[in-house]
Parts: structure tokens; C-alpha cells; sequence
């Protein structure tokens, strides 16, 4: 026994002197002997859940370094007699908090460098306390709108920036916060995110990923089921997208059962979340204007089924959904329909009184606001253009006066909160008037900002992280994600001078 131990220590000091003597092929021996400190340039590294890439720098020589962790990896990407450099890759973390280490050694000299990744949050079951509809509302504006991201259509994470460039981050959620915004409209698709009904795991982690953004940094959420391929918006109204053909009582239960069934899931996966979250129905129901700009009292009726199954899936989850605010929408989501006895649009039933909120859209008038084509440049008092054809006729400050104050009537004063859920102007580039039609954009986002709050409504401005105007074409873009920046300076001075300049009723 005391031969084959002899035999044993001898055989591992051969070892640790072969590893000690590496060559240039070799990977770091944690069992040789430390012939003295490293110089390298960091000991710890942190990566975001997301995970991402770091470096770090050997000074004396070209070193040998190695990764002790599975999830990351090094490589060398310069090395001379004087100092080596190396990239560090860490993947995505879909686990809770890790820790890993990376070995570097340069002449028998080691150091380790500590590297920590933050995991998924678990939010504990706690039961929150919910604050009624109207207490929130007044803390919520003004509003944004991630628009043109987890809506856009596609399959798989790859969805997100199929119609803008930019991933979603907490930087990007930062800067919105930044620019004085206190709420953020999500509007996501779930159907097209579905296999046999199921809402895709890594989809509703993605989603939760970007919530979470927002309410660590203290804002509101709206989340929604958007158009996501008109599954109900259009085709839970009409059998067919091309032209108008009335949907049988059969596919209006299926469309309500399925209806319930993602609500269902999306409550499952947000049961934990604080009042900072709310869901909303649908988003412009029946909205597509070819198959139904004409119908609207006709189609009320099914709209108000929809909604109502909606608060009642989500309801029947429980838990913190019981008094969750939820928001439903109008007819198309057009004011002058949610406000017309005559539509026949009515609120759901609720377990509890003060627990809803209504959602319409602003886009008047659309010559200025959305045409792209011969389109209005010159908005509001003192902005037109003497003689040119590209002043707008109505849809004007008075227009919005009366609009947002029958909501106030119509909702607000019955104890009905109000979200103009989309707002915005296309902004152009045009070679006259420039200033005039920069002045139009500014009035436009503050006096919709302006009489929005004055008359209690939380408007979200919508966004689509396209920054090119396009020429006389306009986009509706106000921020730059990629870059951090404000894109459209008007727009943005017009929702801080409205929002400085109103009051909310009391």
C-alpha cells in the first residue's frame, strides 16, 4: 500500500510540472503552483440575464486562458510579448442567479475571474393590495406605446424586430422613462405565438422579460391582445378578410371560447404582478375600415359578448386578478361610436364595482395624422399656410374639445376611466413650410395631451422606431431606441408642454 502511494505522488508531480510547462496549446493548469500575481485588468464580471459579451486584458505576454462554466466561453482575440486581450461570451440565462469563473495564466502566474449572472425573478405568491380604476389613471399619464414590436407578425423571438430593428431592453425601457412617460402601452400578439391553442412557452417568457422592464422601473403597463393576425379582430366579426360575410352563432362561441382560453393562460403566467399591470381585451375590434366602417351598431352586440368574456375569464383566475384593472374597448374603437346610445355599446359586469377601464383610439384628422398620400401638413391656430391645398379643414382644437369632453360624460363622470390607448401625427420632411408643419406636430401632441388630462384621460402616444420621415410621406416615430435619442423633437415638446400645461379634474 505504502509502494502504490509512493507510486501515486510521484506520477501527479510529473503531471503538475507537464501541465506547469504548457505550450501554446495548452489550457490553464489550476494545479500548477503560482509563480507570482497576475496583471490582468479585471477580477469580476456581471451579465444580465440576457447575457452578452465583456473583455478583459493580460499585461506581460500572450496568455492561456479557459472558461470553467458551461455558459461561457473565451477566446483570445490578440496576444504579443507585451499583453494579450481575450472576448468573453456569456449565453442567455433561463434559470435563476448563476456564478462562474474564468482561469487566465501567463508564466505560471494564475488569477480567476469571478462572473456573476443574474437569473429569472420568480415573483413569490403574495397578494397584492389594488387601488380602484380612477386612483391609478391619474398617476399614468402620459403614455407610450412599444408599437410595431411584440405585435408584428412572425413566429419565434425573431417576431420582435420583424418590423423595427431594436430589441427591447431595460436601457430602452430607461430612456422612455426618462422622457417623462409614466405608462407603457405593450401591444403583443398570443394566437400566432400558439401551438394547439397553447400560448408558446419562450413567448410568454420573452413578453414577461419586457414587463418586468417596465414595472422595475416604476411604470404602468397596458398589455393587450393586438391584432395578431386578426384572428378576432377582423374574423370574429366577418367569415372572411375580403370582403364583409356575417359570423353564425357558432363561430362567435368558438371565437369567446378561444378568447378565454389565452386570457386564461396570460392571468396564469402574470398572477403575481402588482397593480403596475393591466390587461386589455382586444385592441381594435372590427377596426379594418373596408369591412366595416359601415356596420358598427351591428356588429356592437358581438363586441359586448367579447368583452364581457374577457373580464370573466380573467376574473375567474383569482388571486390578484379579482380587482385587477382591466380595459375594454369601444366600438372600432372610435369615439363618436362609444359615445353614441344608438351603437349600443354597453360596459360588462364585474365582480366588483371600479375595476374597468374603456379604451378608444385618436387618429383625427387623417389627412394629418395618417395619410401618407397627399397628405395635410398644417395643423391647428396659427400654423396654416396661406393658400396651400395641404391645410387641414377640420378635425381641429375645438374637434378634441368635443370628443374628449363626451367621453368625460359618456365614461368618465359614471365612474369609467378612459384610455385613448393610440395617438400620433405622421411627421414629414418637406422642402417649404418646414417650421409650419413642425409647429402643426407640436400643437397636435399638446393639445391632444392637453385636454386628455384636463379632462381625466390617459393617452398613449403611439411609436414605431422607424426614424426616417420618409419625405412628405411622415412617419410616426418620437423616439430612437437604437440610439437613445429623441427622434421627433416636436411631438415630444408637445406631450410635455400639454401634459405641464392641464390639470387632472378632481
Amino acid at each position: 500500500m505504502k509502494r502504490l502511494y509512493i507510486f501515486l505522488t510521484a506520477a501527479f508531480a510529473i503531471m503538475t510540472f507537464a501541465l506547469s510547462s504548457c505550450s501554446d496549446d495548452d489550457d490553464p493548469n489550476p494545479l500548477a503552483g503560482s509563480n507570482g500575481t497576475l496583471d490582468i485588468s479585471t477580477t469580476g464580471m456581471s451579465f444580465t440575464v440576457d447575457g452578452g459579451t465583456a473583455s478583459f486584458t493580460v499585461v506581460g505576454g500572450t496568455a492561456f486562458v479557459r472558461s470553467e462554466s458551461d455558459w461561457l466561453t473565451v477566446e483570445r482575440t490578440s496576444g504579443n510579448n507585451k499583453s494579450s486581450e481575450f472576448l468573453v461570451a456569456c449565453e442567455k440565462n433561463d434559470g435563476e442567479e448563476r456564478t462562474g469563473t474564468i482561469l487566465a495564466n501567463l508564466n505560471g502566474a494564475f488569477a480567476r475571474i469571478a462572473v456573476i449572472q443574474t437569473g429569472k425573478v420568480v415573483k413569490p405568491d403574495v397578494e397584492y393590495t389594488f387601488r380602484k380604476s380612477a386612483e391609478l389613471a391619474r398617476e399614468m399619464y402620459p403614455g407610450w406605446n412599444l408599437g410595431n414590436t411584440l405585435e408584428a407578425t412572425g413566429t419565434g423571438l425573431g417576431a420582435e424586430t420583424a418590423w423595427q430593428g431594436t430589441r427591447t431592453t431595460r436601457e430602452v425601457i430607461d430612456f422612455v422613462k426618462a422622457q417623462g412617460f409614466r405608462s407603457v402601452r405593450i401591444p403583443c400578439s398570443w394566437d400566432i405565438h400558439s401551438t394547439d391553442s397553447r400560448i408558446n412557452t419562450e413567448w410568454m417568457e420573452r413578453v414577461k422579460e419586457v414587463v418586468d422592464y417596465c414595472i422595475e422601473a416604476g411604470l404602468y403597463v397596458v398589455l393587450n391582445d393586438h391584432w395578431d393576425g386578426g384572428w378576432i379582430e377582423e374574423k370574429g366579426f366577418s367569415k372572411s378578410s375580403d370582403k364583409y360575410v356575417p359570423v353564425d352563432e357558432e363561430t362567435i362561441v368558438d371565437k369567446t371560447a378561444q378568447l378565454k382560453n389565452y386570457w386564461t393562460q396570460i392571468a396564469a403566467a402574470f398572477k403575481n404582478y402588482d397593480e403596475h399591470l393591466l390587461f386589455a381585451g382586444l385592441n381594435e375590434p372590427f377596426q379594418n375600415y373596408a369591412l366595416f366602417n359601415s356596420r358598427h351598431k351591428e356588429l356592437t352586440p358581438i363586441l359586448n359578448r367579447y368583452n364581457q368574456a374577457f373580464i370573466d375569464a380573467v376574473r375567474a383566475t383569482g388571486g390578484n386578478h379579482a380587482r385587477r384593472t382591466l380595459v375594454v374597448q369601444g366600438p372600432a374603437t372610435n369615439i363618436s361610436s362609444a359615445v353614441d346610445p344608438a351603437m349600443g355599446f354597453t360596459m360588462p359586469e364585474d365582480t366588483d364595482e371600479g375595476y374597468i377601464m374603456v379604451e378608444v383610439h385618436y387618429y383625427d384628422p387623417w389627412n394629418f395624422c395618417g395619410q401618407t398620400d397627399n397628405g395635410a401638413w398644417f395643423w391647428g391656430e396659427g400654423n396654416h399656410v396661406d393658400g396651400s391645398s395641404h391645410n387641414v379643414t377640420s378635425g381641429e382644437e375645438s374637434w378634441i374639445r368635443s370628443q374628449f369632453g363626451s367621453l368625460k360624460t359618456t365614461f368618465i363622470d359614471k365612474g369609467y376611466p378612459v384610455i385613448i390607448g393610440e395617438y400620433g401625427a405622421q411627421w414629414r420632411s418637406l422642402t417649404a413650410n418646414q417650421s409650419e408643419h413642425d409647429a402643426s406636430v407640436k400643437a397636435f401632441f399638446r393639445e391632444v395631451n392637453r385636454q386628455a388630462v384636463n379632462n381625466g384621460i390617459v393617452a398613449f402616444a403611439w411609436d414605431i422606431n422607424a426614424p426616417n420621415q420618409g419625405g412628405e410621406k411622415g412617419v410616426m416615430t418620437i423616439l430612437n431606441r437604437s440610439s437613445l435619442s429623441v427622434f421627433c423633437q416636436p411631438a415630444m415638446d408637445g406631450i410635455s408642454e400639454g401634459t405641464k400645461s392641464a390639470a387632472w379634474p378632481q
